[in-house]
């Protein structure tokens, strides 16, 4: 008999930010600390997908039926 699952497929985003800083390492140092002078863009884009070993997979338990509370 077959089962129900639910599926994790782990997904690699990018999120962007906008610094002021003196050069790259410097403006990647201050977002990596989340500054102040680091403002999150709050703008999500799709990378890729993560290998299948790294995904969850969980059983859905069934359900009872109603009717097995109701044996007389």
């Amino acid at each position: 008999m077959k089962k129900h699952f639910t599926v994790g497929v782990r997904e690699v985003h990018l999120r962007y930010y906008t610094v002021v800083a003196e050069n790259e390492d410097d403006a990647k140092e201050l977002v990596n600390r989340r500054a102040p002078e680091a403002t999150d863009l709050e703008e999500l884009e799709y990378s890729h997908e993560m290998p299948q070993d790294t995904w969850s997979v969980e059983e859905i338990p069934d359900k009872p039926s109603s009717q097995e509370g109701h044996k007389q």
